[in-house]
């Protein structure tokens, strides 16, 4: 997916190859998602999976062009490190648009003020942003999602990095960042930094339940619906059956009589889900690609826990 050539890591600010880590970071500079693909050719929506993610059944691309991003679904407190991702995503919102909120001060008689603290009047951002975030963990939302499996739209890509760039990995002229209303400073992973981003500008983002039928990577559907929100088995078949097509509304009848509901892929689950859980004959069933991936010697679980 990446090609790390000098000139690579030149464009998206990212280290040579002698001391290279992660090329995620190419991700939020909006020029990955225009110039690497080809116009007219190359689909909006994107799979992304990365090397320890796989697919378990079906995934059908044309039931999830509707939204603009779909990972796994955030457990309330992330383990890995330990944040409290409904508190997390709004502040960094906040904190991120500070400019706007500067100028929103502004109008509303604050200038004299700010002018007795010896700070320049802020300008006008030129595009203003929602400054209310929408709630994620409540009404069957939730923070949504993982990137190392993921669905997303290449123009919501360019729209969110446009929008909130981050100040050294977009790319992006001075200049042109000078007078947005949202600007990210500090170091994030690019799942989260995409995933607070999208939800600020309100995007199309799934429910929860819906974000947990395509992958799991913490949490599987039914610890997300317990932890976001309980449906009705009418509600549940309905996402279903959108997301996962009438052949899968039978084949999700048939795991409810198992333990957990087997997503169409996965994400590195061994790091935060037992050998008792990933070994399960109906586990391995309904995902065939799962033991090729780890053995349990391999599991990391007992690291997070």
């Amino acid at each position: 997916m990446f090609l790390l050539s000098s000139s690579y890591n030149a464009q998206y600010k990212m280290k040579s190859c002698s001391n290279f880590y992660n090329p995620s970071l190419a991700l939020m500079n909006p020029n990955y998602w225009i110039d690497e693909f080809l116009p007219k050719v190359d689909s909006d929506l994107i799979l992304m999976i990365q090397g320890d993610s796989f697919l378990c059944h079906h995934l059908d691309p044309e039931k999830w062009r509707d939204v603009a991003f779909v990972g796994g679904v955030w457990p309330r407190v992330h383990v890995h490190p330990e944040i409290k991702m409904c508190g997390y995503m709004p502040a960094k919102w906040r904190s991120w648009t500070h400019k706007q909120r500067m100028w929103e001060s502004q109008q509303q008689g604050s200038l004299e003020r700010i002018n007795m603290q010896n700070k320049p009047p802020v300008n006008r951002p030129t595009k203003l942003q929602n400054m209310t975030f929408p709630p994620i963990c409540t009404g069957g939302r939730a923070p949504v999602g993982n990137g190392g499996l993921s669905l997303r739209s290449r123009k919501w890509m360019v729209e969110a990095i446009t929008n909130c760039p981050h100040t050294l990995y977009s790319g992006m002229n001075t200049s042109d960042m000078i007078n947005l209303a949202c600007l990210v400073h500090n170091a994030e992973n690019e799942d989260v930094y995409f995933s607070i981003v999208l939800a600020g500008l309100q995007a199309p983002l799934p429910m929860a339940f819906e974000a947990a039928l395509f992958s799991a990577e913490m949490l599987f559907s039914a610890e997300v619906t317990s932890f976001y929100g309980e449906l009705s088995m009418e509600d549940k078949e309905r996402y279903v059956q959108q997301r996962w097509g009438e052949d899968g509304v039978s084949l999700y009848k048939h795991m409810q009589g198992n333990d957990y509901t087997v997503p169409i892929g996965m994400h590195k689950p061994w790091w935060y889900h037992s050998d008792e859980v990933l070994q399960k004959e109906e586990m391995l069933q309904h995902c065939k690609f799962l033991k090729y991936m780890y053995q349990p010697k391999d599991s990391s679980y007992f690291v997070n826990v």
